[in-house]
């Protein structure tokens, strides 16, 4: 069965060019939102069992209603989803926030402009060896 990412990203060309590499070269089923309004509806159908919890999440930090490290605060308090694994996907270089998501257990934190879509593969691959 296909492990599945859950991508939280606004930019539509990005979560394009994402998906397609993690379904195709990757073999990963994704599922993409695009604001913190509806990552706060999937922690709550989360609690209650219903979506499929993802094997790991790729967490961009500006999204157009909230924070991506707010909600990454929020997931880490929910005991259903608070050990998913998440990988810090943004534009934004700053050790300050790189800190912060590492201090919310984020794994890795990676600026966009600095891997390709394949490299994003090969670390989700790496990560979700079994």
């Amino acid at each position: 069965m296909k492990k599945l990412i859950l991508l939280i990203e606004d930019d539509e060309m990005i979560i394009d060019v994402y998906a397609f590499a993690l379904k195709n070269i990757g073999h990963f089923k994704v599922e993409a939102l695009k604001k913190g309004q509806d990552v706060l509806r999937w922690m709550q159908e989360a609690k209650q069992g219903k979506p499929k919890k993802p094997d790991l999440i790729l967490l961009d930090i500006i999204l157009p209603d909230m924070n991506g490290l707010d909600l990454l605060k929020l997931m880490r308090k929910e005991k259903e989803i608070k050990d998913i694994p998440v990988f810090i996907v943004t534009n934004y270089t700053s050790k300050e926030l790189e800190k912060i998501g590492f201090n919310l257990k984020s794994e890795k934190y990676l600026t966009k402009t600095k891997f390709s879509p394949i490299e994003l593969v090969e670390m989700v691959k790496g990560r979700l060896k079994e």
